[in-house]
């Protein structure tokens, strides 16, 4: 349960629900689908996913319950993130493919390119649970993030994204009006969960830079949280303060002050979304 108390301002004690949602609901089905429906080529991608995903979310909850260590949850998202890399191929980022100004950079085979891909991972999914503050912020993200990938995913990873959309979307509806919150276990879960399918899409072959999906349009995708845990960052350093200082500095805060909120939202929303939908879309 989430107490109010402090910059806590929400009237009463609400349920972190997200992370539980991930492992009771969302990976048995997942799983299911992987058992029953998924094509052999796609089944070990799968089985990791699932794995990555389950871990990431167990990592949130265990610090929505006991508050781990920012070193903790670091160590943990690394490892997560390494071994997906390091295991299966559709999750190591070995060539980088640019579409609007065509060219490439090889990051090798090896452990470089496990490396680049792990700092790609743990950043978005620090910058997706900096940015969790509001209702409706996170899930509205994931679900954009989602439904915008789905244009350039396979057939192969359609159901996995039809269980994250419904299950996004019955959360939202609650979330809005304060019944449930994402928490850290939802946080961590569902974008490590849209991470790693970011990072698939972009590996199967396509038509933007021989890709799915182009590694400018993934930036401009994930731009606007992962910029503004960037910035957080630079100015918490700046003072001397720890990276994972909790204040009310986010965009998504600034927006609230200047439009109030659920304006706020819409525009962080649209801010974040929009660019990105009509490029890719």
């Amino acid at each position: 349960m989430d107490v109010p108390a402090g910059r806590k301002k929400h009237k009463q004690a609400t349920p972190l629900m997200g992370g539980l949602i991930l492992l009771v609901a969302v990976i048995p089905l997942s799983a299911i689908v992987i058992a029953f429906a998924a094509a052999p080529a796609w089944q070990n991608i799968l089985v990791i996913w699932v794995v990555g995903t389950a871990a990431t979310a167990i990592l949130g909850l265990s610090d929505d319950r006991h508050s781990l260590t920012a070193r903790c949850r670091l160590l943990i998202s690394l490892a997560t993130f390494a071994l997906a890399a390091a295991i299966e191929p559709a999750f190591n980022i070995r060539l980088l493919s640019f579409e609007i100004a065509p060219f490439e950079l090889g990051l090798g085979t090896g452990w470089l390119a496990v490396i680049f891909t792990v700092i790609c991972g743990v950043g978005l999914i620090n910058a997706v649970n900096m940015a969790d503050g509001k209702n409706g912020l996170v899930i509205g993200l994931c679900i954009g993030w989602i439904f915008i990938l789905s244009f350039r995913a396979p057939s192969a990873l359609m159901p996995i994204i039809a269980l994250l959309l419904i299950a996004l979307t019955i959360m939202l509806a609650f979330n809005l009006v304060g019944r449930l919150f994402l928490g850290d276990g939802g946080s961590y879960g569902f974008s490590c969960a849209i991470a790693l399918l970011a990072i698939a899409i972009f590996n199967m072959p396509g038509d933007h830079a021989g890709r799915a999906i182009s590694a400018d349009e993934v930036m401009l995708l994930f731009a606007v949280p992962v910029l503004d845990s960037f910035r957080l960052t630079f100015v918490r350093m700046r003072r001397g303060q720890s990276p994972m200082t909790a204040d009310r500095d986010h965009l998504h805060h600034h927006l609230e002050n200047w439009l109030g909120w659920p304006q706020g939202l819409i525009a962080y929303l649209c801010i974040a979304l929009v660019p990105a939908a009509m490029v890719i879309i």
